[in-house]
């Protein structure tokens, strides 16, 4: 079975756990998951969907999952994860494939403006730099997920991230590295056109759809208004005062829109733990 089968087997036998034991699974799975990040992945979800089937089995018979496995699931991960065999080719490639996903989402919207220059240095330098914080904060995730359950240390967590995207952001606009390259219109919406097919295609395949709903929007909007500045009659009307603030207020939409189906989709999940 591919991995991705699995995975979404795993999903969908989850719905079938009591609270309890979803609680508990759930904080086992998530600390697997990112703490095996240079492991073998196919084998570290069969592992999972092994444990899984075993729990629902004892669940069935009135054994809880702590009592299956126990009352420190930490030490039972850690030995599971010392299991698993080291799979550096295919970390490398999760860690391309999620550069190339979060550079196509940011450049999608730098597309949306009507500079005629892209700094490709600062471009992947500042993507590089948020792909390493993603990891970085995975680790720091499953690193507390059993040593610190307390409200403060989910305070320090979100500071921590929170302290990492103004430096994200100030990469993104201070930073200039005079590696840039001019973009007709015509090959500025071929560029948006091609990062929205491969951006279809990846969310497609993915198993996290919900993850990646709420980027949609700013998104979607950011390549429309990136194409439409770049038709000559269009910019001609866009290119005013007026324009340029309904442009903005549009593009300010988007990321309310992002930020609401974030918040929508954690209460959701919030709901079902």
């Amino acid at each position: 079975m591919k991995t991705n089968k699995i995975i979404e087997r795993n999903a969908e036998l989850q719905e079938h756990l009591t609270k309890e034991n979803k609680k508990y699974y759930g904080n086992l799975l998530v600390y697997i998951r990112v703490m095996s990040l240079i492991r073998d992945e196919k084998k570290s979800e069969e592992m999972l969907l092994e444990i899984l089937e075993d729990i629902l089995e004892g669940q069935e018979h009135g054994q809880s999952a702590e009592y299956y496995l126990g009352k420190n699931p930490k030490q039972v991960a850690d030995n599971i994860i010392k299991e698993l065999p080291i799979n550096v080719i295919d970390t490398i490639k999760i860690i391309i494939s999620s550069l190339g996903i979060l550079c196509l989402m940011k450049l999608i919207p730098i597309l949306a403006s009507f500079e005629e220059y892209i700094d490709i240095g600062n471009f992947l330098i500042s993507g590089v730099y948020l792909v390493f914080l993603v990891i970085a904060l995975l680790l720091f995730m499953g690193y507390c997920l059993y040593r610190y359950e307390s409200k403060i240390m989910n305070i320090i967590l979100s500071l921590f991230f929170g302290l990492g995207l103004v430096v994200f952001f100030l990469l993104s606009f201070q930073l200039n590295t005079g590696l840039q390259v001019r973009l007709s219109n015509n090959l500025g919406i071929f560029i948006i056109l091609l990062a929205l097919l491969i951006i279809s295609y990846l969310f497609n395949k993915t198993n996290e759809k919900q993850i990646w709903i709420p980027f949609i929007p700013p998104i979607v909007i950011s390549a429309i208004a990136g194409i439409i500045i770049r038709i000559n009659f269009f910019r001609t009307i866009i290119n005013t005062s007026d324009g340029r603030i309904g442009l903005a207020i549009v593009l300010i939409i988007g990321l309310l829109l992002q930020y609401l189906l974030m918040w929508f989709i954690y209460r959701k999940l919030k709901k079902n733990d």
